[in-house]
């Protein structure tokens, strides 16, 4: 069972039994968090800043007026 196929003959995945026997340090890693993800949320926050500066005394007042 160290090897799997798929539907399409041009892709053959292996997973060897050394592979799923290394110790986790030995095991390649990931290279972290990827600098768009990163950039997208600074991005997320920085627009969520910018509205809650400019548009929070607006709401703020619309709500006054409304419960009243």
């Amino acid at each position: 069972m160290s090897r799997m196929t798929s539907p399409y003959p041009e892709r053959v995945y292996s997973s060897s039994e050394e592979e799923r026997r290394r110790p986790a340090a030995e095991r390649p890693r990931s290279a972290g968090i990827s600098t768009g993800l990163l950039f997208a949320g600074v991005a997320a926050l920085g627009l969520g800043a910018w509205a809650w500066y400019h548009f929070a005394p607006d709401v703020r007042r619309y709500i006054k007026i409304r419960n009243m």
